[in-house]
């Protein structure tokens, strides 16, 4: 519940979204870098990248889902693929405008179906949003509202360029 925030046996925590201020930023890098830190630690981890905008315009390895997938040495298949990031768009748009170009929405009741009832016998899962906190993806909802539904903490990425403290 509120205020109370789920940790493994090893005393981190359950589960940590990483969002951002903007797109760009950094949060794939710190995906990265945290799944490796996790891995040689000793903790299983289940990283996700649920939302992706622009699929396809980058080689697959390239890509947020790719770059998640190879930090956990998981190949680079359309099971896996689907499996961390089963909502995927074309568009290098919002998620909403991305789904409507396609005749497609994000389900939100489904989004956080799909980022809670994942394998319970990991130790940490790392969830990376899309775009910043105020993207929509919906009509009705935005990644902070996907971030609240989830009940869990979050790491908010930013970049290091003049104008940072004020943007985030």
């Amino acid at each position: 519940g509120r205020g109370s925030v789920e940790r493994d046996k090893g005393g981190y925590v359950k589960r940590l979204f990483i969002t951002s201020s903007g797109t760009g930023i950094g949060k794939t890098l710190v995906m990265r870098l945290l799944i490796e830190g996790l891995r040689t630690r000793g903790r299983t981890v289940d990283a996700l990248k649920p939302i992706i905008s622009g699929w396809g315009d980058e080689p697959i390895g390239e890509t947020d889902t790719g770059i998640i997938l190879t930090a956990m040495d998981r190949s680079l298949d359309d099971t896996n693929i689907a499996d961390i990031s089963p909502w995927r768009f074309a568009a290098p748009l919002s998620p909403d405008m991305a789904a409507r170009r396609e005749d497609r929405t994000v389900d939100f009741d489904a989004l956080i179906a799909y980022s809670r009832d994942r394998p319970n016998d990991i130790d940490v899962q790392l969830i990376e949003g899309v775009g910043g906190v105020l993207v929509p993806l919906d009509d009705r909802h935005t990644v902070i509202d996907w971030v609240s539904a989830l009940e869990c903490p979050a790491a908010l990425v930013v970049g290091s360029y003049l104008g940072t403290i004020s943007h985030t």
